[in-house]
């Protein structure tokens, strides 16, 4: 019985976490969307089998955002937003102290960092959120 309240937990939680942050329908949380091809659908032609979630690009174009290699870890999606996605690429600087850290799901990101596309990496990473909707 206890096992059934925290499924039960777990569901209603995601459930007002995607209609607070305004979750789409039929997406899935955090930009990836399990195994198939991209946008969950069938298909004549088989997927590579090596992926087990496609992310989706700003220009709803979809890549393969986390083998079946890697893993498993819990998907879902974190309150606040990504930050917007730049335009164009800035000037590189190698003082950077850390390498981004590759993701498919918020919850592949430490604290409150959310798994947002990088234009210029061309992937999903993990980044602070941005808190200016939050306050808006």
């Amino acid at each position: 019985m206890k096992g059934l309240g925290v499924i039960l937990f777990c569901v209603l939680a995601m459930a007002s976490a995607q209609s607070w942050h305004g979750g789409r329908p039929g997406g899935f949380p955090g930009g990836g969307r399990p195994g198939g091809r991209p946008g969950g659908f069938p298909s004549v032609t088989a997927p590579p089998a090596s992926c087990r979630r496609w992310c989706e690009t700003p220009e709803n174009a979809f890549y393969c955002c986390e083998s079946r290699y890697e893993p498993e870890a819990p998907v879902g999606t974190k309150i606040l937003d990504c930050p917007k996605v730049r335009d164009t690429c800035p000037p590189v600087r190698f003082l950077a102290v850390e390498q981004p850290v590759p993701c498919s799901s918020d919850y592949k990101c430490g604290g409150l960092d959310k798994c947002c596309f990088d234009r210029c990496l061309g992937q999903h990473v993990c980044k602070p959120p941005s808190f200016y909707e939050f306050f808006a």
